[in-house]
This record gives C-alpha cells, sequence and structure tokens, in this order.
C-alpha cells in the first residue's frame, strides 16, 4: 500500500459495541485496500472504543480518535471529515455493512465528478432484508443542480464518496442541513453527482438510529412546527443560492417569493413558479405529484395560514424574540 491512502474512510461512533465489529469487518475486507479508517469516537459508555482500540492494534490502517467530551452527531461527523488525510473521503456509520466491492466501484464511477454514490438495501436490526431499497424511496439520479436539493436530498452520506476539496465550502455544515445533505448539494454545484445502481451498503434499521427513512413521524407536533418548516426550507435555498453555478439566479428568485409570502394573504406568484418549476425544485421526490397538486400548496399566504392552522403556523411565544437570531451561520 502506498504511504499515503487514496481514501479516509470517516467513522463516526457512539455507544456502537452491538453492531461495530460487523461494520469493521465490512471495512477491512474491501477489494480496494490503499485507505485510511479515522473512528472519532464520541465518548462512548459502553465497549465501543474498547473494539476499535482491538480492530486498530491488528490493522495500521485504523487511527482511534477520543472525544474529550461529547459533540453530538454533527459535530462528530465534521470532526471526522476534518482528520482525514486522503484526496478522497467516504463517510461511514457504525451500524451499517458495506460490501466489499463498495469502495472500488464507487472509485470507478467517480470519474470527473465530486462525488459518486450507490442503492443501499434496507436491513433490520438483525441483518435481515427488510424487501426495500433506498430507491424506492427516492429518485437516485445523476445531479449537476443543486437546486433540487431545496426540497430533498438522495444521496446518504453511508452511501457517498466524494473529493476532499470539497470540504473547503462545506464545513461547517448549515443547521438546515444534515451533513450529507449539504455536501451532494455542494458537489452538485462544483463537479457534479454521478449515481451507481448497485445497492452497495446494507443499511441497517433500527430504534437507535440517528436518522431512519422509514421511522413513523410523531403524531404529537409542537406549536409552529408548519412555520418551521417552511422557514427550514427558505435557509436551505439561501444557503443554496451561495453555492456557485448557473442555479444561482433561479434559487434567489425562489427565495425571494418564499420570503414575501409570509406577511401576504395570497402568493400567486410563487405558486405560480412552483407549478413552471415543480419537476426541477422536487426532482427527487417519488412517487412524483402533479404540477398542480405541488403549486396548490403555495396559493395561499402565510397570513391566512394562521387563521385555518394557528396551531401549526404561530410562532410559539418562545421563540418569537430569537426567530431571526442564531440559526444561520454568516454565508460564505
Amino acid at each position: 500500500m502506498a504511504d499515503r491512502p487514496l481514501i479516509s474512510i470517516a467513522l463516526c461512533t457512539y455507544n456502537g459495541a452491538r453492531y461495530i465489529r460487523e461494520q469493521l469487518d465490512s471495512l477491512v475486507n474491501q477489494t480496494f485496500s490503499s485507505f485510511e479508517v479515522v473512528a472519532v469516537d464520541d465518548c462512548s459508555t459502553d465497549g465501543t472504543l474498547d473494539i476499535l482500540d482491538e480492530y486498530a492494534r491488528a490493522d495500521s490502517r485504523i487511527r482511534v480518535i477520543r472525544n474529550a467530551h461529547n459533540l453530538g452527531f454533527r459535530a462528530n461527523f465534521e470532526r471526522a471529515l476534518s482528520l482525514t488525510s486522503a484526496s478522497l473521503i467516504a463517510p461511514c456509520d457504525q451500524d451499517d455493512v458495506w460490501l466489499p466491492e463498495k469502495l472500488q466501484l464507487l472509485l470507478d464511477a467517480l470519474g470527473e465528478h465530486a462525488l459518486a454514490y450507490s442503492d443501499s438495501e434496507f436491513v433490520d436490526a438483525r441483518g435481515r432484508p427488510l424487501g426495500l431499497a433506498m430507491s424506492d424511496k427516492s429518485r437516485l439520479i445523476d445531479i449537476d443542480d443543486p437546486a433540487v436539493f431545496a426540497a430533498g436530498n438522495c444521496v446518504s452520506g453511508h452511501s457517498m464518496l466524494f473529493r476532499r476539496i470539497l470540504l473547503e465550502r462545506a464545513l461547517p455544515v448549515p443547521d438546515c442541513f444534515y451533513y450529507d445533505w449539504w455536501i451532494a448539494a455542494v458537489a452538485a454545484s462544483s463537479g457534479g453527482v454521478v449515481y451507481r445502481p448497485e445497492k452497495l451498503v446494507k443499511y441497517r434499521l433500527h430504534d437507535s438510529n440517528v436518522t431512519n427513512v422509514l421511522r413513523s413521524r410523531p403524531v404529537k407536533r409542537r406549536q409552529g412546527y408548519r412555520l418551521q418548516q417552511l422557514r427550514d426550507f427558505q435557509l436551505r435555498v439561501e444557503y443554496l443560492a451561495s453555492l456557485p453555478g448557473q442555479s444561482r439566479c433561479f434559487l434567489e428568485r425562489l427565495h425571494e417569493l418564499w420570503s414575501k409570502r409570509e406577511q401576504r394573504w395570497l402568493s400567486p406568484s410563487l405558486a405560480y413558479f412552483i407549478y413552471r418549476h415543480a419537476p426541477r425544485i422536487f426532482a427527487l421526490r417519488k412517487p412524483r405529484r402533479s404540477r398542480f397538486k405541488y403549486a396548490s400548496k403555495y396559493v395561499f399566504g402565510l397570513r391566512l395560514k394562521r387563521i385555518t392552522n394557528s396551531f401549526g403556523y404561530t410562532e410559539p411565544a418562545a421563540a418569537k424574540s430569537a426567530a431571526n437570531g442564531g440559526r444561520m451561520a454568516p454565508l460564505r
């Protein structure tokens, strides 16, 4: 193996002793061998760190770092990514299983693109197939337009391989995005995203997942939940508009119309814009609705929405004083 690995695997762990051995076995048995594993443990209280140290003693490609204090899911992944050394990076969850050829096939697909990703197979806590794949939940496609990431994401961190240079723009990750969502958007604006259709990861779903695409939505909602969803969308559009490329004017116009809706009774201009551009804005949605169904949701302004659904669209009193503070970092 070369002195400097071609690929860094950024593995984040926290109380993952139940599954981590199976994942580590799938990493060390990759057919592509020029890699390092940067494992960052977020102060686990079970046997996770002991298992990581055991594997690190047996394989010099594994490097283990323990956080001095618990950072949480988002900050821990940011730290793991920043500690990698190779020119290509593959994020890794502690509870999945990679197929042996995953790294090699993604490397073959990457070519001149900024990021490559694959499909994933859903398995249960015991590793048994659930008969579903990521491609059953979202449209997995090649992407060179960051605008498609305003309304959703199809690129999972566990399935991606991307160029390290993306981190210069992607870190720190904005609060309104998950790290993989934002990195994929940055890649779409800076070289493009290419999709490989093989299921290269067994994506384990269980009660402790931080993100779980099959988990039922909670029944109980907090006051202002709909308003928060709309503001998160607005923030995402603003961040996406800061990225280079031909999508900027389109996103700036979408952001302008979206912002005006909050103080209006009706928003026909926004509804018409979404009607015209629904295939682009909602390109990753599956199943896809008609343009009319997408647009009809946005005809009414939020002044009217606050009357028809005061619980969902009225800002909680505790949040009013901080409505415009602290959530959004300065754009770069």
